[in-house]
């Protein structure tokens, strides 16, 4: 992987190492607990030294976009692991960058074909809260001004119950840390599938707190455990049972979450009755 790249001589398929104040994101919200959990693996790896081991595996790489103006890197995906990296706390010297590879260089379109590029090809989601298409003028420029939508946490959470999957490149072991190149397999998928339940969550789920009380910036969102961030957590359990009448998916009966919001563990089936 290049480390310290000339931007201007990126092109498609070159994996590097990239400061992640350098991305640019292309949607407006993610979910902030989602975020901390991964927050807390990113802290474990960097205590044992292996945070970078951990950040060029194949499935942890960043799809980017090298866009207008000039050569700015617009990140594509994996917003949460970004937004994580950019909260977590490190040991010293220890530097924020994260693996990633280009996916297309279009930095030489003007503003607009740009974004309508993007959008043709489910690049980029510019709803924030459900209301939408906005500007894409008025999107972040750092993953620090991402903003938190409890909603988004709620989606992931009966995600990791298996109430529906994202068909996406599953993560793995193997490392890229000296691949030169990277190309992803194709797939089918239901672009932006997370953001569309938590949409239809809104919708129909009420929480038992007002959602915009939770509408802050990542950079200002307090970490765990501040009684803001247990707030939130809490506020999402208890929206549970409402997502479950609601979707009939009684597999979120079967998983536990910590004090931070985080998968913990899955209950075991009942065993079968013998006859």
């Amino acid at each position: 992987m290049i480390k310290n790249p000339d931007v201007s001589k990126l092109k498609r398929g070159d994996l590097f190492w990239v400061k992640v104040e350098k991305l640019h994101p292309t949607q407006f919200c993610i979910g902030i607990v989602s975020a901390e959990c991964k927050r807390r693996s990113i802290e474990e790896y960097a205590a044992k030294g292996e945070l970078q081991q951990f950040l060029c595996q194949e499935g942890h790489l960043v799809p980017v976009i090298i866009g207008p103006p000039g050569k700015t890197l617009y990140l594509t995906d994996h917003h949460h692991l970004c937004a994580a990296l950019w909260r977590a706390d490190l040991p010293q010297k220890t530097t924020k960058d994260v693996g990633a590879y280009v996916i297309h260089d279009w930095s030489d379109m003007e503003p607009q074909p740009f974004w309508d590029c993007m959008n043709d090809n489910q690049l980029a989601w510019l709803y924030q809260y459900g209301v939408g298409p906005l500007s894409p003028s008025i999107l972040p420029t750092s993953v620090g001004g991402i903003l938190n939508d409890p909603y988004r946490t709620l989606s992931r959470w009966i995600r990791d119950a298996g109430c529906y999957l994202k068909d996406e490149l599953k993560d793995q072991d193997r490392p890229m840390c000296d691949e030169d190149s990277f190309s992803p397999p194709t797939k089918n998928a239901a672009y932006f599938i997370e953001f569309r339940w938590a949409n239809f969550l809104r919708e129909n789920i009420t929480l038992a707190e007002d959602p915009h009380v939770f509408h802050l910036a990542c950079e200002l969102m307090p970490r765990h455990p501040a009684g803001h961030f247990l707030r939130e957590v809490k506020t999402l359990r208890e929206a549970l049972p409402q997502v479950i009448k609601l979707i009939g998916c009684n597999q979120l009966t079967k998983v536990s979450y910590d004090d931070m919001g985080c998968l913990q563990s899955a209950k075991p089936m009942a065993p079968k009755k013998k006859c």
